[in-house]
């Protein structure tokens, strides 16, 4: 399951318990978490965003820091302490990568202390990942996700990309990625990003920071395996929003994003 932008501070309580009740019914094996965790970066906000993620009775998590988890007000904080309340309670690593079962995840930081909503990528960054991506697992789906988005889906969406974004999405897609996952601009979409890779940016997950229209809504990657091809895998990008009248999370879209396969 991937969720991003969920504002704690700004968060719908009854949209934050479908959330949790929808990725439980699924019995979620990995909870991905692309930023903006809170609203203005407080201890109490994180808080509140790590008993959310802990609802979520994810096997393994993945969590990444985005602009809002940033320090704003206390801004003497973003020069050595900007990822301190972060880390207090979802740990140092700030790039984080898991592989459980047929995903591999590598986690990358999009956010800089000195900038308070764009983003970017360093060299150092987009060979990191390069690497992990070339030795990860054969048969895993090969996922990097980042707060900001790489793929643009039109004008608006251009200025919310990273500096190096393009390098960034040549690279990995050469490395093997699969799937790029991102939020930050609350709009959700799917887009083929060129030679078998996909780019997913999901709406805001559980606030009231509603954007374009768009509801609350997340994503959820599903596997299943296929007669094709011992250990073979066909693979699905689902996107489900909030609905008010049930109260529910529902889905709306199912996209296959392509085959493995393992044999």
């Amino acid at each position: 399951m991937h969720l991003s932008d969920l504002h704690f501070g700004a968060h719908d309580p009854a949209v934050c318990a479908a959330a949790q009740r929808l990725a439980q019914r699924l019995g979620v094996a990995m909870a991905v978490v692309s930023g903006d965790l809170t609203q203005r970066a407080t201890a109490p906000q994180f808080e509140q965003a790590a008993r959310f993620v802990q609802g979520l009775h994810a096997r393994s998590t993945l969590v990444l820091a985005g602009n809002h988890d940033l320090p704003l007000f206390a801004w003497w904080m973003r020069w050595g302490r900007a990822y301190e309340r972060f880390a207090d309670q979802f740990g140092l690593d700030q790039e984080p990568v898991r592989h459980m079962g047929a995903f591999y995840v590598v986690g990358v930081n999009t956010t800089r202390a000195w900038r308070h909503e764009r983003g970017s990528l360093s060299s150092a960054q987009i060979e990191h990942v390069a690497r992990l991506l070339a030795r990860a697992p054969p048969d895993a789906w090969r996922i990097v996700a980042s707060h900001h988005p790489l793929v643009a889906r039109d004008a608006l969406d251009r200025a919310h990309r990273p500096h190096r974004a393009d390098e960034a999405v040549q690279r990995w897609r050469t490395a093997g990625a699969q799937m790029l996952l991102s939020g930050h601009a609350h709009h959700p979409a799917l887009l083929p990003a060129g030679g078998g890779l996909w780019a997913s940016s999901a709406g805001t997950a559980v606030s009231h920071r509603l954007r374009h229209g768009a509801p609350n809504s997340l994503v959820v990657l599903s596997v299943e395996a296929t007669g094709a091809a011992p250990g073979g895998q066909a693979r699905t990008a689902a996107r489900w929003d909030y609905d008010a009248a049930s109260g529910e999370f529902t889905c709306v879209l199912r996209q296959p994003v392509g085959m493995a396969d393992g044999g």
